[in-house]
């Protein structure tokens, strides 16, 4: 085979640097300086629920750009307020500021918009000095465009990562394309809190956070105590209306195949071409935000085969990627766009053949990684050491000289595409049953930190010395196998047909990607090898151990089979997954494991943190990762996870039918789910609708053929109920008894209503009796009745069936 390689020209260089940060629009406003100001008296701007007023001041604007004027400084004294549009989201500013609304005085504002804003400001105003505007612009610069590497908080890891905002960027996205709805921001430095953010931005309030609401304010502090996402929802007038919706779309094109070229270096740099095929959904279209994390530089970007400006400043500015097109897009056309890209830090070593692979949500350039689904086709050349795994099907690979290579593709859509690669090993095996291949990818020797000797014992050393995955690998495989067979059973087969199981150098976490899982390397060591590492810790980690595969594995259904709306809507990943772990417990014949699988879920959902924090309390399950504060970051891993499996557990016991082959029901109902969303992304309203279609009467404890009572208490409330039991038998002739018992409900407000499982304990075995319905303004439920047979004891809620 002969390769021609084409050499670009110096001038074609020369030409492609030059459309880098270089747009004459992108640097006019990069480098605006402050022009005409004005005194205000007793100005209001008033956007949506936030209320600025200006009361009195200097405010100085940039000159104006394609007709429009988009930044503003104010100097004086100013009021900020806001009052929610929702009791949800009142509920969140109460929890950092123990108020229901918000009210800030302010000296210092820059506000930025494509609004009309200037108008307002220049109708209202009279000619005056600067005086400090500039001062406080420059400074505003500095901080706004200042990324830092290792970020000292959650919400700066969410702020300032792959998606990170340069604001010059998204206010050129407006004024480029007159169609696209306005926006507004006010960065107010506050007398309690210096860095408060405002914004309404009609396609995404955080277009970090994967979610639809268009109006946020957040509290920018690292560290502090009161940081957080305050407020994000949708327009007032939407919630006014009803028409405030989940499934809002804020994507601005639906992008269709991937195409990626990738090329690692012996050092483990990353060089890569990426093309990608997309559809426009809106008209005007001009500027596309990418995710790509800032260690990769941009070389070179073409729209439709020609050169492009692009923006991407440097990694320790405001690095975002952003592309600045020739031509406005048209709706419903097709386009292509290619990125040349290379860097570090995607890919770092962790010794004897370990890699460890990072950036696996933008390590390529993506338009909506997790809201958009697309086909993929990858191609890789790596060190010829090295064995890789990637997403959809295998469709070639081999060695050539120094290097292997392979190619990947998925005629499936997916939500994100990624790699693992190594020094591995590699086990196949065929699960018959379900069509799914297993492959196996472990190293011979464990990473280097795993296998020094702190200890100084010449056992322990020899033991460390030599550990080997690949001696497990085996077991991960065969269990992987166990869960896809159960899961297939419970929620439907997968269309994917394969499923890599693959070893990273993490000791405490894993991940799941479509088709690709990461599993920790704790997952390939035996008990005694973990001992070694941990000693008496061995025994309590030995259970994230037991669970993190079947975990992993039934994300293939719940994140990427069925996908999730919204941040509001994780907890159908990870709680359903949670869940899906328990029940892997149970049906391999765990089960005590699996009872103390919900025992420690109850414990994480009701303990109270070192703050004094119950996870329960700090917020519902439905408001996602906006539970984790300073005081209660534990909060999000203590909800959405175990009480999130915790909803599912409690509607499957819910929909036991011992009659009609127990889980019968609840099986049909989750089978449906997973069809009626097969490659489509839930949300908890859809899954409340799915519920609601297979409901039992047994389940209309509202009776009105809803399950609003149940989603309103445990995903959108907080409240956790407590049940006292009583009871007494006696013969009652021919071997029967007499059963009388009292059931009291505490610690609820009169609305909560649930039903409370009844067993009784026959020849050491448990079987249901029934179920007892208790409510709030009701809440002692008195039971007597003739049992056929003695029975042993009596109990409720003996399999954890309600929180």
């Amino acid at each position: 085979m002969v390769v021609l390689a084409v050499v670009p020209s110096q001038a074609a260089k020369d030409e492609i640097s030059s459309l880098a940060n270089s747009h004459p629009d992108y640097l006019e406003l990069r480098g605006a300086e402050l022009g005409e100001s004005f005194a205000v008296n007793d100005l209001t701007l008033t956007r949506d629920v936030g209320v600025l007023r200006l009361v009195r001041g200097t405010v100085s604007l940039t000159p104006p750009l394609l007709g429009k004027t988009t930044l503003a400084v104010f100097s004086g004294e100013g009021e900020f307020s806001l009052e929610p549009a929702t009791a949800h989201e009142a509920s969140i500013i109460n929890l950092y500021t123990n108020e229901t609304s918000v009210s800030e005085q302010f000296d210092e504002a820059v506000f930025c918009f494509t609004d009309d804003t200037a108008s307002e400001i220049r109708n209202a105003g009279t000619a005056a000095s600067q005086g400090r505007t500039p001062m406080i612009l420059g400074a505003f610069r500095n901080r706004i465009r200042s990324r830092r590497e290792r970020p000292a908080s959650g919400l700066e890891a969410t702020l300032n990562g792959s998606l990170m905002d340069n604001i010059d960027a998204d206010l050129l996205t407006g004024l480029l394309n007159p169609n696209r709805p306005k926006t507004f921001s006010a960065y107010i430095k506050g007398k309690r809190f210096n860095d408060l953010r405002f914004h309404v931005r009609p396609f995404g309030g955080v277009p970090q956070m994967l979610s639809p609401e268009e109006v946020a304010l957040v509290n920018y502090s690292p560290l502090g105590d009161k940081e957080g996402v305050w407020y994000l929802s949708h327009f007032k007038s939407e919630h006014d209306s009803g028409s405030a919706s989940s499934l809002e779309d804020s994507r601005v094109v639906d992008v269709k195949h991937y195409t990626i070229d990738v090329d690692i270096a012996s050092n483990r740099d990353l060089s890569a071409t990426a093309e990608i095929s997309f559809e426009a959904l809106h008209e005007g279209t001009r500027i596309l935000r990418l995710g790509l994390v800032p260690t990769l530089r941009v070389s070179n970007v073409t729209f439709q085969e020609a050169p492009t400006h692009f923006v991407q400043t440097g990694r320790q500015e405001d690095p975002g990627f952003y592309v600045i097109l020739p031509v406005a897009l048209s709706k419903g056309s097709e386009y292509r766009l290619t990125v040349d890209y290379s860097g570090d830090k995607v890919i770092t070593g962790a010794g004897s053949g370990n890699l460890a692979v990072g950036a696996r949500t933008s390590w390529y350039p993506n338009i909506g990684s997790w809201t958009d689904r697309a086909t993929y086709e990858l191609t890789f050349r790596y060190p010829k050491r090295y064995v890789l795994a990637s997403v959809g099907n295998r469709i070639r690979e081999g060695k050539d000289g120094k290097q292997s290579y392979s190619s990947w593709k998925s005629d499936i859509p997916l939500k994100v595409a990624g790699f693992n690669l190594g020094d591995f090993k590699k086990l196949t095996v065929k699960d018959e049953g379900t069509g799914t291949v297993l492959e196996g990818f472990a190293t011979l020797v464990a990473p280097d930190a795993l296998r020094r000797d702190a200890s100084g014992g010449a056992g322990i050393s020899s033991l460390r010395t030599n550990m080997s995955p690949k001696r497990m690998m085996e077991s991960a495989v065969l269990k992987s196998q166990a869960a896809t067979q159960i899961f297939t059973h419970w929620f439907g087969p997968l269309p994917y047909g394969r499923l890599s199981i693959t070893q990273q150098p993490s000791f405490g976490s894993g991940q799941s990607w479509p088709t690709l899982i990461y599993l920790p390397v704790s997952a390939f060591l035996d008990g005694t090898q973990r001992w070694s590492l941990l000693g008496s810790g061995e025994f309590a980690f030995s259970k994230f151990v037991q669970e993190v595969t079947p975990h992993e594995v039934a994300h293939q259904w719940w994140g990427h089979l069925v996908g999730w709306s919204t941040y509001h809507d994780q907890w159908i990943s990870e709680g359903f997954s949670d869940f899906s772990a328990g029940l892997f417990l149970q049906q391999t014949g765990q089960q005590e494991r699996y009872l103390d699988f919900l025992r420690r879920s109850r414990t994480m959902i009701l303990e109270k943190n070192e703050f004094g924090f119950r996870a329960n309390d700090v917020g519902p399950l439905w408001m996602g990762q906006r539970l984790i504060t300073a005081k209660t970051g534990s909060a999000y891993r203590k909800l959405i996870y175990p009480k999130g499996g915790f909803v599912l557990h409690m509607l499957r016991q819910l929909m036991f039918d011992a009659a009609r082959g127990g889980d019968e029901l609840f099986v049909t109902m989750m089978r449906d789910f997973v069809a009626t969303h097969h490659n489509k992304d839930a949300s908890t309203e859809s899954f409340k609708a799915s519920v609601e279609k297979h409901m039992t009467p047994a389940m209309d404890l509202a009776g009105n053929g809803k399950m609003d009572w149940f989603f309103d208490q445990w995903i959108y409330g907080t409240e956790v109920p407590s049940y006292d039991f009583e009871y007494s038998l006696a013969a009652a002739g021919d071997g029967q008894a007499h059963f009388r018992g009292t059931i009291t409900l505490s610690g609820t407000s009169e609305e909560f209503i649930m039903a409370v499982p009844i067993y009784l304990e026959i020849q050491g075995k448990l079987f249901r009796l029934g179920s007892a319905s208790l409510v709030g303004s009701d809440p002692t439920v008195e039971i007597d009745t003739i049992l056929p047979l003695m029975p042993e004891s009596v109990a409720i809620n003996s399999f954890h069936d309600v929180l």
